[in-house]
């Protein structure tokens, strides 16, 4: 009992009093990041439905710094910063995808986020490459038409109706495969 008289208030100066909270918060911080970076992505959607998007990527980016694990938060922030149309918030917004997707490998919707990233930034074969890792995963025949039209945009009709024949196996009669390859 005699360490507990030693911590009350009166017994210490103003110095102690502030390390001891700030050490007390900087450990509740480590506990809750996650809880933390949650409510950060939550604040950056209130931000996005008042049409503030550059201040919903500054509480999207704040939420991957307490918790770099947040698909959530990365996700928001590149699908936002596609929405910008900015070149440096959409190379940022493929590092920041990059990054994550090393950290987590091929997570389907951060792939196809990066890919329309690249997409917008005139990158077609990387784009390309991320359409058909995502539609080989989970994302399926629309990712693998998204493919066929990079690598059209590239100049290789072949591989697009490469694609475009695969999404169609995948999903026999999806249209938008369909039409591409009666086009093309």
């Amino acid at each position: 009992m005699r360490f507990w008289r030693e911590l009350q208030p009166q017994s210490m100066s103003r110095a102690r009093r502030c390390v001891l909270a700030a050490l007390g918060v900087a450990g509740a911080a480590a506990v809750l990041r996650p809880q933390i970076s949650s409510a950060l992505v939550v604040r950056g959607d209130e931000m996005l439905y008042m049409s503030r998007p550059s201040r919903a990527l500054v509480f999207y980016h704040r939420a991957l710094f307490f918790d770099s694990n947040n698909v959530t938060a990365a996700d928001r922030y590149v699908f936002v910063s596609m929405m910008t149309h900015r070149r440096r918030v959409l190379e940022g917004a493929v590092a920041v995808a990059s990054s994550f997707l090393q950290r987590h490998g091929g997570d389907v919707t951060i792939l196809m986020d990066r890919a329309l990233c690249n997409r917008f930034l005139g990158r077609e074969r990387a784009a390309e490459v991320d359409f058909v890792r995502a539609g080989l995963g989970r994302a399926g025949a629309p990712a693998l038409v998204f493919a066929g039209f990079a690598a059209l945009r590239e100049g290789s009709r072949e591989r697009a109706r490469h694609w475009w024949r695969i999404a169609l196996q995948e999903r026999p009669g999806y249209a938008p495969a369909r039409r591409a390859l009666q086009r093309r």
